[in-house]
């Protein structure tokens, strides 16, 4: 009997949780029965990727017409899938799953064709936390009113109250800083929370040149990933 050949999909999905899956340490004691240990929800993760990837690549051929056989060939798109699927086995979180899925998505359509900016889009989804998704989803929703907000403390205000968030102040506070030193969002010259307020910001406040909050050209970028 003729064996039957994998298909495109098939190789592109398998091979790359294969190679993530051998970068597990087993080599013995401790860390060989961590390694046993973790089979059952790692196949689990496994098998939850795969159908995300299945209906990735549902999306690309239907939608894009870029077929499995396609996407094996284009050498920027199979680095970004190895990368994701690394990511994607690496978290619990369905929020960043579909995140990483609706990535694979726009770098598989073409929809960023530049490598660099790929690069460093993966990267954020890599690195941030949910806390950092839904913060910067809710500047996005409220961007009309927030952008000319002079007062930290007014846009925290309206996170939790009107938005019902869950973050505390500090968290808030960081993730604001975590998403400007990354250059997603620029929160300008508005002044800072009242118990971290200096008298810089005093000052910043009388002036009447005010630079405003605002999302940057890759915030806006991260949000198309993101569904926005």
């Amino acid at each position: 009997m003729e064996n039957k050949l994998p298909t495109g999909r098939e190789e592109l999905t398998q091979a790359a949780i294969k190679g993530v899956v051998s970068a597990i340490p087993v080599v013995g004691g401790l860390i060989a029965e961590l390694g046993c240990h973790l089979m059952s929800p790692l196949d689990k993760r496994k098998r939850a990727w795969s159908e995300e990837v299945e209906s990735a690549l549902d999306e690309l051929a239907i939608r894009y017409g870029r077929f499995p056989e396609a996407l094996v060939e284009d050498s920027a798109f199979v680095s970004v899938f190895l990368k994701a699927t690394a990511t994607a086995l690496a978290t619990h979180k369905k929020k960043k799953i579909k995140a990483l899925r609706d990535f694979v998505v726009a770098v598989g359509s073409r929809a960023i064709p530049d490598e660099e900016l790929q690069h460093v889009l993966l990267k954020l989804l890599e690195d941030l936390s949910i806390g950092h998704i839904e913060v910067l989803l809710f500047l996005e929703d409220n961007y009309g009113e927030l952008k000319k907000k002079e007062q930290l403390e007014s846009i925290f205000g309206i996170y939790r109250y009107r938005h019902e968030g869950e973050l505390d102040r500090m968290a808030f506070r960081w993730i604001l800083s975590d998403l400007e030193s990354r250059m997603v969002i620029h929160l300008g010259d508005i002044k800072d929370m009242n118990e971290f307020a200096s008298r810089k910001d005093t000052l910043l406040s009388e002036s009447s040149k005010l630079r405003f909050f605002q999302i940057t050209k890759l915030g806006r970028h991260l949000l198309q990933v993101l569904g926005k």
